[in-house]
């Protein structure tokens, strides 16, 4: 306890995984909340929390942003022990009652399935937006790191989408003019 790490950074914290092949990481807990479609919708960095007491500050967060409260948020394991924030419901998965129906098992199947979709935006943040390892100071510099990292990511997506359009629209007009990418006929065999 009250140990220092770092000289430069004395409020990094020793956050213990519990995994065999990392126990301990150093730093602070972020914790991302996405909408349904896969926008990032929140990101708050926090001390060394339980997940659990995270939880509330991260929807009133995204209440911030979206203008509303979500009616459910599915969460992992770690977040065990509150089963409702506010009006929001929180639902961790769990093996299925013996009275539910075919249709709530595939339903809650879907949203757990759509949850384990966090995992790889985790990654992603963490080696392509810069989130893996911070260069800002302070605890400030952790809150600043986790927001812009996630607002990275929402960028490169929403790019990613107006270069798909762009192509498609640019291929509607070549088709139109009778050319392909490439300027030649669409239908070479029927350009005769």
């Amino acid at each position: 306890k009250d140990k220092v790490y770092s000289l430069h950074e004395p409020e990094v914290k020793c956050i213990g995984k519990g995994k065999e092949h990392k126990k301990y990481e150093f730093g602070n807990k972020v914790s991302i909340a996405r909408s349904y479609s896969g926008i990032i919708v929140g990101a708050v960095s926090f001390r060394d929390e339980y997940d659990g007491h995270t939880i509330d500050d991260t929807l009133d967060h995204v209440e911030q942003m979206l203008g509303f409260r979500p009616s459910q948020a599915a969460c992992d394991r770690g977040y065990r022990g509150q089963k409702e924030s506010g009006t929001t419901k929180i639902v961790i998965p769990d093996v299925p009652k013996k009275n539910a129906t075919y249709y709530q098992k595939k339903k809650a199947h879907k949203l757990f399935c759509k949850r384990a979709g966090i995992e790889p935006i985790n990654g992603h943040l963490k080696s392509d937006h810069r989130m893996g390892r911070n260069f800002y100071k302070g605890i400030f510099g952790d809150m600043l790191n986790a927001k812009l990292a996630a607002a990275a990511f929402n960028f490169k997506r929403a790019m990613r989408r107006f270069f798909v359009l762009l192509e498609w629209l640019y291929c509607c007009f070549l088709c139109r003019e009778g050319v392909n990418k490439n300027g030649e006929p669409p239908y070479p065999a029927l350009a005769k």
